[in-house]
């Protein structure tokens, strides 16, 4: 979270539009981190290679002979590859840096050296940083730089790894062997591409901090359920389904328990695929069509010129040379299944199906207990079959009803451009559900997308205080669809922010006073707020269209009498100041009460949640960042288990200092 003095801005973590799955309290349910889905621009020579060669057979026995020998093994010494300035240690960074081996080269160029994983906390409100070396003496190390950034970025870039890790202790960057190819190719036309980012996961590792609190680490998964295992003609990959966890649904109302038990009978897997090289180190691979990965692949030359071009007017915007902040260029959407209007009597757009409240993610599921002679076919142009069910009251109707206009008659009109919400019958007439069958045989199922839902994230606010008055841009790293902009979001937010917290539009023009309703809960401030251009803090609300909802095991059960009491109480537990805690108390104890049952379960998404869920780019650097999000459930009747309560670290507040709350509508 260092403050660093340089004149770029955005790291390039480009996530395209993609489809929601999970979501919301009650839309849980896809064991993966985001940061696994990160885009990363590649040299036209290599875009030539790897759409001419998608996925290489073994020609050879050394070719179908694994590349490693060893396993995935946390590392217990400090590497010291990492710059670590005073500021980090303040924050307690060091403790959360771990390396991992990943296997000893055992054959070609890197033959004797061992692969790392380098894995350290973001400095802002990013994602974790991952870093592959290798190394024969653990004294110098080699760079994986398959994208040369390098040398196509200042090392005081944020997309340079010389940013971060210290050069010195770097031979040579370079590319090293892999057992994951970028794509992997199916029988026609279906094909898988790779994300970003080695899959991770947060686990307690058993040892307590200062302040007695448990430690969790990240940490590679490796470990897959057997019976989500793929057959694969991959020599050197296993392949295991995406999976999903509903948990039990104590406490439920009878009518979200229904929806859950139909979650729970059909809904076990995704169409992502996670695939495990011979040391257990796993990747996580996106089902989607070769059509559409060779369209994606040819994109990103284009765009990584323009994220350049970017980059400098960005410079020139700093400098005073340029008046007005440069626009981020979109990139390429990151494939996945969809479809448009099959035929003219139904639904135009086609995505991941039972989409979340507040979450995405880039798959949708596949459907279990699904027999072939429950469906029909579609006949359709398409570059698959596609196929309806035949059974107009089977269960995932319902299921797919409920999640798109189970909200009250006013906000559906909200977000669907005033029209009504339809009756069951109207909503299934034109088909709301799409069946395929994959590479394995299996039934996956796209839902419509032409209802809009409302964004489940309500009312995060960010409070920026710097040190001095000090011109702050800050911008989603993935998409997230916005219902409430206050002020306007016009690629990012940029705004100068006082010590006090007082912050000025300095993109005025993009904020209509006159459209803000000071009637609104949560926005009575806002017109006066718009009409002085002097804000208490950045106000917004959507949703993630990319990322996954995190899982909440951890919290409370809260009586309704105890509500107020008991969220003063963590929210100084947590770090906020009084004034932080009662602008939040005064908008999410009435929003709770509201549900007008006698208790309430409730957790917190904790600062590395936040920023795995939605990761922000902030210019300056914040050195100290403190996240929250209130996630809660009303129950109608106490679980006959209570939660495991969760810790909070302590929150020191060093330097410019980046605060955000939040809460689950």
């Amino acid at each position: 979270m260092v403050q660093k003095s340089f004149s770029w801005i955005f790291v390039v973590l480009s996530v395209a539009v993609l489809i929601a799955v999970g979501g919301g309290a009650f839309y849980l349910g896809i064991r993966l981190s985001s940061s696994n889905f990160k885009p990363f621009p590649v040299s036209p020579a290599k875009v030539e290679q790897e759409q001419t060669n998608i996925s290489p057979q073994p020609t050879t026995k050394e070719a179908q002979e694994s590349l490693f020998s060893g396993s995935v093994k946390k590392i217990s010494k400090d590497l010291v590859i990492f710059k670590i300035s005073d500021i980090d240690k303040e924050n307690s960074v060091p403790d959360s840096i771990v390396y991992f081996e990943a296997g000893t080269f055992i054959r070609g160029e890197f033959k004797d050296y061992t692969r790392i994983i380098a894995i350290r906390p973001p400095e802002g409100p990013g994602q974790s940083l991952q870093y592959i070396l290798a190394t024969k003496d653990f004294k110098t190390y080699l760079l994986d730089d398959p994208e040369n950034k390098t040398t196509k970025y200042p090392e005081n870039d944020w997309d340079n790894p010389y940013m971060y890790i210290d050069k010195s202790k770097i031979s040579k960057a370079t590319t090293l062997d892999t057992e994951h190819p970028r794509t992997l190719s199916l029988k026609k036309p279906f094909g898988l591409i790779r994300g970003g980012n080695v899959l991770i996961e947060n686990k307690k590792t058993g040892q307590k901090n200062k302040d007695g609190y448990d430690i969790y680490l990240d940490e590679p998964v490796t470990q897959f359920e057997q019976s989500q295992s793929l057959p694969s003609s991959e020599k050197l990959l296993s392949l295991f389904a995406g999976s999903t966890d509903w948990g039990n649904g104590d406490g439920y109302g009878d009518k979200d328990k229904k929806l859950l038990d139909i979650r729970k009978k059909y809904l076990h897997s995704t169409t992502l695929v996670q695939a495990k090289d011979s040391t257990g180190l796993t990747y996580s691979y996106t089902l989607t069509l070769q059509k559409d990965i060779d369209a994606y692949l040819s994109k990103l030359p284009t765009y990584e010129q323009e994220l350049i071009a970017y980059k400098k007017q960005v410079v020139l915007f700093n400098e005073k040379k340029l008046k007005e902040f440069p626009t981020f260029p979109p990139g390429p959407t990151f494939p996945g299944m969809r479809t448009t209007k099959p035929l003219s009597d139904y639904y135009n757009t086609y995505d991941s199906a039972f989409p979340g409240a507040c979450g995405g993610n880039l798959s949708t599921y596949i459907v279990d207990s699904l027999k072939d002679e429950e469906l029909e076919p579609v006949l359709a142009s398409s570059p698959y079959p596609l196929f309806i069910l035949k059974n107009s009251n089977h269960p995932l109707f319902e299921l797919a009803y409920q999640t798109k206009t189970g909200i009250d008659d006013e906000a559906y009109k909200s977000v669907n451009d005033g029209k009504s919400k339809p009756t069951l019958d109207e909503y299934l007439v034109k088909h709301p559900l799409l069946f395929f069958k994959d590479e394995w045989g299996r039934w996956g199922v796209m839902g419509e997308y032409d209802i809009k839902l409302m964004g489940g994230c309500g009312k995060p606010v960010v409070y920026l205080y710097p040190k001095k008055t000090t011109t702050v841009h800050l911008s989603f790293l993935s998409r997230v669809s916005l219902n409430t902009q206050i002020p306007s979001y016009s690629n990012g937010w940029l705004v100068s922010a006082k010590a006090d917290g007082t912050l000025t539009d300095l993109q005025p023009q993009f904020t209509d006073c006159s459209k803000i309703d000071s009637s609104k809960f949560g926005s009575e401030y806002a017109a006066k707020a718009c009409k002085n251009n002097s804000y208490p803090y950045i106000y917004w609300s959507g949703k993630s269209e990319t990322n996954p909802y995190p899982k909440v095991d951890e919290g409370w059960i809260v009586t309704k009498e105890n509500l107020n009491s008991f969220m003063s109480q963590k929210l100084k537990e947590i770090g906020l100041t009084e004034k932080e805690s009662k602008d939040m108390t005064s908008y999410w104890i009435p929003k709770m009460t509201e549900k007008n049952t006698p208790y309430y379960r409730i957790s917190f998404l904790q600062t590395k949640d936040m920023n795995e869920f939605i990761p922000m780019n902030v210019y300056p650097q914040p050195d100290s960042v403190l996240r929250i999000f209130l996630d809660y459930k009303a129950l109608s009747s106490k679980p006959s288990v209570d939660p495991k309560p969760q810790q909070f670290t302590k929150f020191i507040r060093n330097g410019f200092t980046l605060v955000e709350w939040g809460g689950l509508q």
